[in-house]
């Protein structure tokens, strides 16, 4: 796993977190994230075998330490034994600890054992010792099942590809070596290991490891398919269209892996706490031993109250379930084809209250396909769908597409001095000549007024003569209508559709998806500065968007949720992606992180809850050690399975 990702995952003042070395370290933070698989060296730890076997000893030593026909030095002795078998860990791990002037759990629980044998209470230390062992094995347990979980997203991705080298040959090289355009034979049932393009028709894939779409995908010629799908029954050639580094799968590990540094406010919170929260409540345990015991002069009862005071109050299950809860998270919604790199941007997701929707390339596909044209007085249709293809060849905006289906033999010669003005439209010479495609405004700005009214999406000049307007359409995502209604189902009260295209065509669609409000005719600066007055007025807001031109709006918002078919700018701006471009999947990414909030909320309420309940009885004499030990270990292990839950959530 890579180093930035551990770095992240604990608390923020980590022993050697800014070095990305744990080495010889004790510290509570480091050795749960060796138990998350979430380090870049492996420990040396006893098997679970040994683990079993200290265990059991330690638990026959106890029973014969209790047992009335040995005398109380051998009964001593057995006791002993039984706490160091157990606890044969806590004293290297409190040590480390110490020498980094630092407290843990290993500390605590290390000062009760010790302390109840020097008042006498030998069967309670030795009981201490070997609950806390057992509940540590659980806790490891636990964790393990997440670290499981967490770590099948890796499977994803494939380190091996077959590539021809002519006709005929093929041979075997790593993932990292593929190259933009090698053509690649991928066996049946095998991963793909980049982004490519089917080369012809036949055969399908399973994309639910990227998409979570589950239903197989026929393949036709043209058609991209996803690093970390899996092929069909047939094997198929595909043309490489990205380096490993740069495909749908890498793009997913390394979201995933750098979603530590984007910390909630909640984990944050928990780091803080913990930093203050352990020393607090060791002086509270020194003034309880102390003070009482000097005015009634019964030291041994007063320092066995301390000692539970002391093993309750370690905050392990906080520190632990709540980073977890937020990795946990993450991992479940990846399972959905939804990439959140974050923690914050779960907490945000989770009380958004506003989401604005771009309208081309994410209510709508990127498939379109010219619908009507207006020709001016001495220009045809042809000529005018021929002037408007040679503007938009270097476009970005998922219209000019379009046009390549209907021309498709440009003579790139005859191109020179490209400008793409966003959200306005582009700008060529042609021939020498100035040609100029986008919006009416956009023609009017450069002097040019289009003598039509006709409404269009893309108004042509040729040489400063107005040529024509060419409509064009893409069609509603099949997932639209529903994504608005799911959205509204959560209590989503703002759901607003933003485009820079016309009146007619922003109606229309808003119509076929049941959005009641909706913005036509805006630039891209028109979008964010739309955002931020819903900001202002109070509320969260998400944005989902997939082009080059919707990123300072998927900057600006709460969550930019960028689609997964759009732009490699948006992708790499939004705080989240849908990687199946499927609008219902922001109301599933709401759904999800509403669920993952309960959750860690649940987890802080239950360990503070029980916490507080065993201090006040511990300090008042009413709770035994084991009391405190639950409290503790207990506490802790039942926080990381309900956090476990995350990574099974499915619904």
């Amino acid at each position: 796993m890579s180093e930035y990702e551990h770095k992240h995952v604990h608390s923020d003042n980590c022993c050697h977190a800014e070095h990305g070395n744990h080495e010889g370290c004790g510290c509570e933070h480091c050795h749960k994230a060796e138990n998350l698989g979430l380090t870049e060296h492996e420990h040396v730890e006893k098997t679970e075998v040994s683990e079993i076997v200290f265990t059991v000893v330690s638990l026959i030593l106890l029973v014969l330490g209790l047992l009335p026909v040995f005398s109380e030095p051998i009964k001593k002795i057995f006791l002993i034994a039984s706490a160091v078998a157990s606890g044969y860990r806590l004293i290297p791990d409190a040590v480390s600890e110490l020498k980094r002037k630092k407290l843990d759990e290993n500390f605590l629980v290390l000062i009760a054992v010790v302390a109840a044998f020097c008042i006498g209470e030998g069967a309670e230390a030795a009981f201490v010792s070997l609950f806390f062992r057992i509940g540590e094995a659980i806790e490891d347990y636990s964790v393990e099942r997440s670290k499981k979980a967490i770590k099948k997203l890796y499977e994803i991705t494939s380190d091996k590809a077959v590539i021809f080298e002519d006709e005929t040959s093929t041979r075997e090289i790593d993932s990292h070596d593929i190259k933009v355009g090698d053509i690649l034979l991928v066996s049946p049932f095998e991963k793909i290991p980049v982004d490519c393009e089917c080369i012809s028709d036949g055969g399908t894939v399973d994309t639910s490891a990227i998409t979570g779409e589950s239903i197989p995908t026929e393949l036709h010629a043209g058609m991209s398919v996803l690093s970390g799908s899996i092929n069909g029954p047939s094997a198929v050639k595909l043309r490489a269209v990205s380096v490993f580094e740069d495909s749908a799968a890498s793009r997913i590990i390394k979201s995933v892996e750098e979603s530590g540094e984007n910390k909630g406010g909640t984990d944050k919170f928990i780091t803080r706490f913990a930093e203050i929260y352990t020393p607090a409540v060791v002086g509270l345990a020194i003034v309880l031993a102390v003070i009482p015991s000097l005015v009634t002069g019964n030291w041994t009862v007063y320092i066995h109250r301390a000692l539970v005071f002391l093993v309750a109050a370690c905050p392990c299950a906080l520190v632990l379930s709540i980073p977890l809860g937020f990795f946990a998270s993450i991992g479940a919604q990846s399972k959905h084809g939804i990439v959140v790199k974050g923690g914050k941007f779960i907490e945000k997701l989770a009380s958004a209250d506003a989401v604005l929707l771009d309208k081309t390339g994410t209510l709508t596909d990127n498939d379109f396909e010219i619908r009507e044209v207006f020709a001016a007085d001495g220009f045809t249709r042809e000529k005018v769908i021929e002037i408007a293809a040679y503007a938009e060849k270097y476009s970005t905006h998922p219209l000019a597409a379009a046009f390549s289906k209907e021309v498709p033999d440009i003579d790139e010669s005859r191109i020179s001095d490209f400008k793409e003005h966003s959200g306005n439209g582009t700008e060529i010479l042609l021939d020498g000549k100035k040609v100029l495609c986008g919006s009416r405004n956009f023609l009017f700005r450069n002097g040019v007024y289009a003598e039509t009214d006709f409404p269009a999406q893309l108004y042509v000049t040729f040489d400063g003569k107005f040529v024509g307007t060419v409509s064009l359409s893409g069609k509603v995502r099949e997932q639209s209508p529903q994504a608005v209604e799911e959205l509204g189902k959560l209590g989503i009260d703002r759901i607003v559709m933003l485009t820079g295209d016309n009146e007619e065509q922003a109606k229309r669609i808003a119509e076929k998806c049941s959005i009641k409000e909706y913005k036509a005719g805006l630039l891209p600066a028109q979008k964010t500065e739309y955002l931020k007055a819903l900001q202002d007025e109070g509320h969260t807001v998400i944005f989902a968007g997939d082009g080059i031109n919707d990123t300072p709006t998927l900057s600006q918002a709460d969550v930019g949720m960028a689609v997964g078919s759009g732009t490699a700018a948006a992708i790499e701006v939004g705080d989240a992606v849908l990687m199946n471009s499927n609008p219902a999947n922001i109301a599933k990414a709401i759904k999800l992180s509403r669920r993952a909030m309960k959750v860690i909320k649940a987890n802080i309420w239950f360990a503070l809850g029980v916490k507080a309940a065993v201090l006040i009885l511990g300090a008042l004499g009413f709770a035994p050690m084991w009391a405190a030990v639950f409290a503790d270990v207990g506490v802790c292990v039942i926080d990381v399975l309900n956090s476990t839950r995350l990574l099974l959530d499915k619904k």
